[in-house]
């Protein structure tokens, strides 16, 4: 493998090594394209008084353009970033201070924002991770970082011939397409309302794509910051912002920990955008691509590469520099396919987006300039997709795409449901479904304020409730929220539960998936380490099982799918555990009672939250929860953090503890020893009368179920271990959430929260 640069990335607090490579490892570059260089850097982590020392051991790699930086960053300096943010440099001393007013002045609720909206019949709802490739590195084979992520919903009648893809801007995520700041729907879903096949993405390295340094390029110096954020949306200037616009503004807060790290807009970057636009337009056939921000490159550029592919683009808001580098040639392969370019009424991109059309159209394209204000949709910045009237700000491109966009010959009506689907429904009908981030606190740097610990919560409300309790479920390890998505088309935990008539919220812990990172943030304890695929490939615990649905080994697609999603682990179980609690509290404050269903490293989730709100919680499915009591960083029993016993423990050095020894039929795992309190043991006094089931398979993975058990048991919690076999499930491993009986797993759970903590209604 040419071009591969190694270097040690050696935290001070401990022994664990990370590698850091260059970008010319993965993505070859030209001789016009510039060329990385290796810089020093200094990761600090000013959380715990921790850090990188900035050594020559310790580095980052920078694409050497110099001074010319800002001129190719995702935007521009000069337009204002309310319309296109501008360069990473510059952007992230933009965003400094809203979070203060967010506990103070909660959002609106989900059932409130969507009360008055029509409910959702989609025929499919899924996900898949487009251009996953890999790279063979010293440690062994990972991801190589350029695969893209979309998630789609397919309505039970589509009324329309071609699929809109929705392209996020800037240092945007997906996220921006599905609510608005304020909790109403966005815009992904007000298409489905119209019958619109939808397909929204996180660009490589953004959103659900996970952001390696090593091959993405250098994070910025600086955070984004509240402050800066709404000096961005210059909220004075126009009447639709969903909030006062201020700092301390909740809506600025929602906004500001969405903002994640984009890759440079470069001719690496855009060959990668347009390699996976190609991929996805393959799959999914004809589509209008309809984007915000600097989003507008990626649909050039995907157009240009499949131009009978791509049926319209429509470019709200786009970059005062979309169109940089393009030559007349390249321009002329978009000429057969109809623009709109969509500029809001207080935003200054109406005179770029005016140079922008007039080049267009010189190059022998069919361009239309739509000003939201000469259709009556007035009082808009440049997040016209996220502000109060964005209903009305759509119906503009929904009438020039009516019009505009060629129709499909002999197309009418048509039903999303695959006649030919060999696979369970990955249907849902829904009263309404949304995105938000919790946990959202400020932290105090010389440049501003950031925010640090948000955690990303999606959501869906079936549109006939059966359940009084919803189910907030956390994914586990170094994933995201994916995991309880499918896998490759296949439904996941999150269908069944709401085509069960279950209300469903689950979440990206915080530095994954949707909830970003940056070390101003988080420091390098959330640093990505993406695994490699080898230890994986072989675990019988793992995807060496008989329920595994793909066929195994390293070439195996739906492997692929599943790695494309992962980070690693986080190294301070404690710092992490922290953020992550207060998270959780913080959602049931705002949904109320509910059940928790919690997997493998996620598990500590709902030992900390059921401590931290002992009434909201009323339930907790565990699905082999890693650790086992008191080893490793779970110096609290089964936690890295401090929980409430009874008699209270100050320090861990006041539990007494003794070794125990597990039959040797137990399920597995099977340590040689574990260690429990000795008697009389302290009480979790806040989890006593809350119903806990620990599941477990076959196979086995995360802590030994025995003594996880014994210790809740022991703790006073009223625990009882859910063991496959005995309902006749063989065949699982740890990953029995995405493996092929699924479903039947899913049963299990389902009969054991009716029967311990809540039935369906009755009809």
């Amino acid at each position: 493998m040419t071009g591969l640069h190694k270097t040690e990335l050696r935290p001070a607090c401990c022994g664990e090594i990370k590698y850091l490579l260059s970008i010319s490892a993965f993505w070859p570059t030209t001789l016009d394209e510039p060329r990385p260089r290796v810089e020093p850097i200094e990761f600090r982590d000013t959380i715990a008084g921790r850090g990188y020392t900035g050594s020559d051991n310790c580095r980052r790699v920078t694409p050497c353009w110099g001074n010319e930086m800002a001129a190719i960053e995702p935007e521009t300096p000069s337009g204002p970033l309310e319309k296109s943010l501008p360069s990473r440099r510059d952007f992230t001393m933009l965003t400094a201070g809203a979070l203060l007013g967010a506990a103070q002045a909660p959002l609106l609720t989900q059932a409130a924002a969507g009360q008055n909206a029509p409910p959702l019949d989609i025929a499919e709802w899924s996900y898949f991770w487009y251009g996953v490739e890999h790279a063979l590195l010293a440690r062994g084979t990972v991801v190589n970082g350029k695969q893209m992520y979309g998630e789609h919903w397919i309505p039970a009648q589509v009324r329309h011939p071609y699929a809109v893809v929705l392209i996020h801007g800037g240092y945007g995520q997906g996220s921006d397409w599905i609510s608005t700041p304020d909790g109403r729907r966005g815009w992904a879903t007000l298409l489905v309302e119209q019958g619109y096949r939808v397909y929204v993405i996180d660009r490589p390295g953004q959103g659900r794509c996970p952001y390696y340094p090593y091959v993405h390029g250098a994070f910025d110096r600086e955070a984004p910051s509240f402050e800066r954020t709404a000096a961005a949306i210059s909220a004075r200037s126009h009447t639709e912002w969903p909030g006062s616009g201020e700092a301390n503004d909740p809506a600025v807060a929602q906004l500001t920990a969405s903002m994640g790290q984009p890759m440079a807009n470069n001719a690496i970057t855009q060959n990668v955008w347009r390699t996976r636009g190609a991929i996805l337009l393959d799959k999914i056939g004809p589509a209008v691509l309809l984007t915000h921000g600097d989003g507008a490159v990626f649909a050039w550029v995907t157009a240009q590469e499949r131009p009978e592919l791509v049926k319209g683009v429509v470019a709200v808001e786009q970059g005062a520099q979309s169109l940089r580098g393009q030559t007349a040639e390249a321009l002329g392969k978009l000429a057969k396919i109809p623009i709109a370019i969509v500029s809001a009424e207080a935003s200054s991109s109406n005179q770029s987006d005016a140079d922008a059309a007039a080049s267009l159209r010189q190059a022998g394209c069919a361009v239309e300039h739509i000003r939201l204000a000469e259709h009556g949709v007035h009082g808009n910045g440049a997040w016209v997709i996220l502000e109060k009237n964005n209903r009305e700000a759509l119906q503009p491109v929904l009438e020039w795409m009516e019009t505009a966009v060629a129709k499909r010959p002999g197309f009418t009506m048509e039903s999303g449901v695959d006649p030919n689907r060999n696979a369970e429904s990955t249907g849902v009908k829904l009263a309404d479904q949304g995105c938000f981030w919790v946990g959202v606190e400020r932290k105090q740097m010389p440049y501003g304020t950031i925010p640090q610990g948000q955690m990303y919560v999606q959501y869906m409300i079936p549109a006939q409730r059966r359940y009084q309790y919803p189910v907030v479920m956390v994914h586990g390890g170094g994933g995201q929220g994916t995991h309880m998505m499918g896998i490759g088309g296949r439904p996941g935990w999150v269908h069944y539960f709401v085509q069960a008539g279950y209300s469903v919220y689950w979440v990206d812990r915080p530095s994954y998936g949707r909830s970003p990172y940056h070390p101003d943030a988080l420091g390098p304890s959330h640093l990505p380490n993406v695994p490699p695929y080898e230890g994986l490939i072989q675990s019988t615990a793992v995807f060496n099982t008989a329920q595994w649905p793909g066929p195994g080994g390293m070439n195996d697609p739906l492997i692929d799918q599943f790695m494309a999603c992962e980070y690693g682990n986080t190294s301070d179980e404690a710092f992490h555990s922290d953020m992550v609690w207060r998270g959780g509290a913080e959602l049931l404050d705002r949904i109320g009672p509910a059940i928790l269903v919690v997997h493998a490293f996620g598990g500590f989730f709902a030992w900390g939250v059921a401590d931290r709100r002992p009434n909201l919680v009323k339930g907790i499915l565990c699905m082999e929860i890693n650790g086992n009591p008191f080893a490793a960083q779970l110096r609290w029993g089964l936690t890295a953090g401090p929980m409430t016993y009874d008699p209270p423990v100050t320090d861990p050095s006041q539990f007494a503890l003794m070794d125990r020894t597990e039959p040797p039929d137990s399920p597995r795992p099977v340590p040689p020893s574990y260690k429990l309190q000795a008697e009389p043991a302290r009480k979790w006094k806040n989890l006593r009368g809350i119903p806990i089931g620990w599941l477990t398979s076959e196979f086995g993975g995360g802590g030994s179920p025995v003594a996880n058990v014994a210790f809740l048991k022991q703790a006073g919690c009223d625990a009882e271990m859910l063991r496959l076999r005995d309902h006749g499930i063989l065949g699982n491993g740890n990953l029995m959430l995405l493996e092929k009986n699924n479903h039947e797993v899913f049963g299990v759970i389902r009969d054991w929260l009716d029967r311990r903590v809540a039935g369906p209604a009755r009809a």
